[in-house]
């Protein structure tokens, strides 16, 4: 065996290359995750209290509603993640797509859905263009 590795020391090499940098990606992916769901969840809970006692018609005229100062159409529509807006009379389903270093490993989307008995968020792993709108 010892012979077999002295007389390929080159092909050792590149193993042993390969394999240190298939470590390290498994590594960085696995580290990207984790960072991913820890900020993902702790923006879900901000946007939480951001939208907390709105209600789906204050997202109906979304247009409208963002050109009153002060609006939670406005303040939602301000976030720098913010995506988009589906409002009906019975749900507000909003998207935000949150950004970090981990964001070209990871694919996170952050949904809040706002009904007239409260604002509940979600974390799909998924990029938010992939996340559909409920009854759609």
């Amino acid at each position: 065996m010892l012979d077999f590795l002295s007389d390929h020391r080159g092909m050792v090499v590149v193993v042993v290359v390969v394999v240190v940098l298939a470590a390290a990606a498994v590594g960085a992916k696995v580290m990207a995750d984790r960072t991913a769901d820890s900020a993902t969840e702790d923006r879900a809970e901000e946007v939480e209290r951001l939208l907390q006692g709105a209600t789906p018609d204050d997202f109906l005229a979304f247009n409208a509603g963002v050109k009153e100062p002060g609006s939670i159409a406005q303040e939602t529509r301000d976030q720098e993640d913010f995506v988009n807006v589906k409002a009906t009379a019975d749900l507000a389903f909003i998207r935000f797509q949150p950004s970090g270093w981990w964001a070209g490993f990871t694919e996170r989307c952050i949904v809040a859905e706002v009904t007239d008995a409260g604002v509940t968020t979600r974390v799909p792993k998924t990029a938010c263009v992939r996340v559909p709108v409920p009854g759609s």
